[in-house]
């Protein structure tokens, strides 16, 4: 039982560590990147078209979302080749397709 827990905890580990290696076009806009590099695993609330995310109001932000996106969390890979205009735009628009929780 033990070794199955530190097996668990120490891919938990491993995994907030990975990164994605998606680079967007320089032209992209933030729904073709979060189409692109985030729907793979983020898909729509069910019943709430567009709505992707539901967070804490302090954290419905482009600031936020850009922090997840470039560091990555526990479950979520880094993607550390969405930075500047790109990192804004998709970051943006998984703000604004966010509701308060």
């Amino acid at each position: 039982m033990n070794k199955t827990l530190l097996f668990i905890a120490s891919s938990a580990l491993l995994l907030a560590g990975c990164s994605r290696d998606y680079t967007p076009v320089a032209s992209a806009t933030g729904e073709e990147i979060f189409k692109s590099a985030c729907m793979e695993c983020h898909e729509a609330i069910e019943g709430k078209e567009n709505i992707y995310y539901e967070v804490a109001s302090d954290k419905k932000n482009a600031e936020y979302f850009a922090n997840k996106i470039s560091s990555g969390s526990l479950l979520m890979p880094k993607f550390p080749n969405i930075t500047g205009k790109n990192l804004q735009a998709v970051s943006q628009y998984a703000a604004d397709h966010s509701a308060v929780k």
